[in-house]
């Protein structure tokens, strides 16, 4: 996993959730990397990353959308 600076794909992924109404709908956790799946109006995007904080807020999600 790489480390705690900045991530542009957690970024996009919390504006996703927070902001533009997209919804979890799948989590894939890996060692290397882990990825979400959400959907908006039946369309998915997958965002895919190997930092630890991506990797903190993903056990979140799993919690909070029982996935």
């Amino acid at each position: 996993m790489a480390g705690w600076g900045d991530d542009p794909v957690l970024d996009e992924l919390r504006t996703l959730i927070s902001e533009d109404g997209w919804t979890p709908v799948a989590v894939k956790e890996t060692r290397e990397v882990d990825t979400v799946t959400v959907e908006k109006d039946g369309e998915r995007r997958e965002l895919t990353s190997d930092h630890i904080a991506f990797h903190r807020f993903v056990e979140g999600i799993r919690e909070d959308y029982r996935l």
